[in-house]
């Protein structure tokens, strides 16, 4: 087997709200696609806006069938769980300065997976489908938020020659999202058609974390024939968080004191702010950190309050990326340990909800091709 790199896209420029489809003509298998987002911040910074919020869905699609389908915090989250890396998330708020993100979408276990590979020859039309839309949190403007037209993207695909498709690759897709409730249950319907590898679940909103906006999970089957699943969301995370690990994340901030500034470790994030100025000093503050946020307090050598804002640089450490816990199915590496749910006729997720949140669920299973 030969590796080689395809530039589908480079820093093609992107509407500020639409869809671009680009063809995956590709004939040999592709184990992997790299995407990458860039767009510029206004004259006065962009607080709290990051790339992974604007790109709202990535699709792969044959004409009306949709192959692949989640979102980039989505995506993110899953290269993650999938490699034990953390993605690129250069999401700066300095003033005029550029924010860049990558992403990359597996479709085996791992980079050059030859049991599990993508073949664009399987399919009538495959096409990769981008939607974007730069006001997702404000309004796209000169001054405190991404400017117009700035929205870049570049895909390469990474590709097997010599290598016979392996007619099967991972698929993920989101199976719902909704608005959640403030108390009782919902319940989410699965698929029972394929295998399942991981499921992931978000319950964003700066403020909450996952598991206090869902307090418990629980996969059931055949109105409880086979009770997969039936777990706190607390200690599915604590397990999480032990099998793969934290992120360590750097992001570059533009603030004064006490703000309160997002990020995208929703839990146990611990901050080091420095200064990016080697005068006047400053000296930082860090009197709260969770829930996807933490307050800062700035002082100068006075010492008084910094009310101007002003880049700093930050690095911060913690877990639950983009307020995402996984559900693994078995031995990630273990094509034969995955759950089969095919013997079913209906399987639910049920969710116990406690705060109104954005949620989702994905699945990733094994997809014929």
């Amino acid at each position: 087997m030969r590796t080689r790199d395809t530039v589908l896209e480079y820093q093609k420029v992107l509407d500020d709200a639409g869809t671009l489809s680009k063809d995956l003509d590709i004939v040999d298998p592709v184990s992997a696609l790299d995407i990458e987002v860039e767009a510029t911040n206004g004259s006065l910074g962009n607080k709290s806006n990051y790339l992974s919020d604007v790109i709202t869905k990535i699709e792969i699609v044959d004409g009306s069938e949709v192959l692949y389908s989640c979102n980039l915090a989505q995506l993110q989250a899953l290269q993650f769980f999938k490699t034990g890396k953390a993605p690129v998330m250069f999401y700066s708020e300095h003033a005029s300065g550029a924010q860049r993100g990558n992403v990359r979408l597996l479709f085996g276990r791992h980079l050059w997976d030859t049991d599990y590979a993508f073949n664009g020859k399987a399919f009538r039309n495959p096409q990769i489908k981008i939607t974007s839309n730069l006001a997702a949190v404000r309004a796209v403007s000169a001054t405190d938020a991404f400017t117009t037209g700035s929205l870049l993207l570049s895909i390469a695909a990474k590709v097997m020659e010599g290598q016979t498709p392996p007619g099967q690759y991972l698929m993920t897709k989101e199976i719902n999202s909704w608005t959640s409730g403030t108390s009782g249950d919902k319940r989410v319907e699965l698929p029972t058609d394929k295998a399942w590898r991981m499921l992931l679940l978000r319950y964003w909103l700066q403020g909450q974390d996952c598991d206090t906006a869902c307090s418990n999970l629980k996969l059931t089957a055949d109105a409880d024939k086979y009770v997969m699943l039936n777990r706190t969301t607390k200690q599915l995370d604590a397990e999480a968080y032990a099998q793969f690990g934290g992120i360590v994340w750097q992001h570059n901030i533009y603030r004064c004191n006490a703000a309160t500034v997002r990020t995208v470790l929703t839990k146990e994030p611990r901050v080091l702010p420095v200064t990016l100025q080697i005068s006047p000093y400053r000296f930082f503050g860090i009197p709260y950190a969770w829930n996807a946020q933490y307050a800062l307090r700035v002082y100068d050598n006075t010492p008084t309050p910094v009310t101007t804002d002003e880049d700093i640089w930050t690095l911060q450490e913690g877990h639950q990326l983009h307020s995402v816990i996984p559900v693994v199915f078995g031995k990630l590496d273990d094509p034969a340990s995955w759950f089969d749910p095919t013997g079913y006729g209906k399987i639910e997720a049920v969710l116990s909800e406690a705060a109104a949140t954005a949620a989702s669920v994905c699945l990733e299973q094994v997809r014929p091709s």
